[in-house]
């Protein structure tokens, strides 16, 4: 199953949401990924959560969604990436129906996060942009 049909069984409203991190990468078939994470506007979060069937986990003082390899995260932005989530999903790349965070905004999300799988992912993005552009 790709991950875009996994993601529309989640059949989260459009305009609500973004996928983020690898997910764009697999998306485009930079690179398979391991999950999929998915940055939520508030109401949605909330809807979310009051259904009961997502696993709670807090960290940063926030509370993350997570059902097997999927997790909601509650917002985007944070001191070290300002991009809100309503900004993220205004600039989505649309794939077959499917908001992802958008190639130009990713490297900016991962060099945020700092980790060296992130910085491995930044330099696939730069060579698939030099092969693409």
């Amino acid at each position: 199953m790709t991950i875009i049909s996994r993601i529309k069984q989640l059949r989260l409203p459009y305009g609500q949401y973004v996928v983020v991190g690898s997910g764009t990468l697999d998306a485009l078939g930079i690179r398979q990924a391991a999950d999929i994470d998915i940055a939520v506007l508030p109401a949605l979060h909330t809807a979310l959560r009051a259904t009961g069937e997502w696993d709670e986990d807090e960290r940063y003082g926030e509370i993350f969604l997570k059902r097997e390899d999927v997790e909601i995260l509650p917002r985007l932005d944070w001191d070290a990436y300002p991009t809100t989530t309503a900004a993220a999903i205004a600039s989505a790349l649309v794939i077959d129906g499917v908001p992802f965070m958008n190639l130009d905004e990713l490297p900016t999300f991962k060099a945020a996060l700092g980790r060296d799988k992130d910085l491995a992912d930044i330099a696939l993005i730069d060579a698939y942009q030099a092969r693409t552009r």
